[in-house]
């Protein structure tokens, strides 16, 4: 006798009322996610341009973006993507805190360090593309759906965990299982952005960005390569 996984997980789905954030919550925090992003790109973007300039900006943005209405970037980009994932406004705070600091947005000088984040942004890569498959009803279940059980929000906290216990000796993986730590606590306490924890973990801009990132070190890669065997051939 075969189990159907696919009922089983359609029961838990089925048995659980989704915890919604409060709409007062969410106008709130929706200007003031975006204008976190924003001034964090600004911000790195002109992380060589003087301080002054770079400053100015960001500020000028960050107040322009918690404007209300249609004059804000936030009122447009809302209707679009309604709001940033929890991961991207902290990561935004996390940058603009050490650019402030020390003028680089670095995760740390450790190499075990940097390839911890960059194993989460290839997990964060994937997850976009499995949520991606599931909007066009590829996959045999409703993964989205998945996002507002508990059980898959106790899955996540595990796998959070996970750069923690391979980098932990190290002391290297620690950020990247703090900082999600930090974003599924954010969303057990606030339910932001919509209550599904999978939009808590990602949005579609920090996907295209993990995307990029990616294919930057894969481009870096291959010209290494490339210029590595021209003494060969030569």
């Amino acid at each position: 006798m075969t189990m159907d996984w696919t009922a089983v997980l359609d029961a838990l789905i089925s048995t659980q009322t989704p915890a919604l954030p409060a709409p007062a919550l969410m106008r709130i925090t929706q200007p003031l996610s975006w204008a976190i992003v924003l001034t964090c790109i600004v911000m790195w973007v002109g992380r060589r341009w003087p301080r002054r300039l770079q400053f100015g900006l960001a500020g000028l943005l960050f107040v322009w973006t918690l404007i209300p209405g249609p004059v804000s970037p936030a009122f447009w980009l809302g209707l679009a993507f309604q709001m940033p994932s929890l991961t991207s406004g902290v990561v935004g705070l996390l940058i603009m805190v050490s650019i402030l600091r020390t003028g680089s947005c670095s995760p740390g000088s450790v190499p075990a360090s940097l390839r911890a984040f960059q194993w989460a942004g290839l997990g964060g890569v994937l997850l976009g593309w499995l949520l991606l498959l599931d909007t066009f009803a590829v996959l045999p279940l409703s993964l989205y759906a998945l996002g507002f059980s508990p059980v898959v929000l106790g899955v996540a906290a595990l796998l959070a965990s996970l750069s923690w216990m391979v980098f932990g000796s190290q002391q290297a993986g620690r950020p990247v299982s703090f900082l999600l730590g930090a974003v599924l606590l954010l969303y057990v306490l606030l339910r932001l952005p919509t209550g599904n924890v999978w939009d808590a973990l990602i949005d579609p801009l920090l996907w295209i960005a993990l995307q990029l990132g990616w294919l930057l070190r894969a481009a870096r890669w291959l010209s290494e390569r490339w210029r590595a065997r021209a003494p060969t051939r030569a």
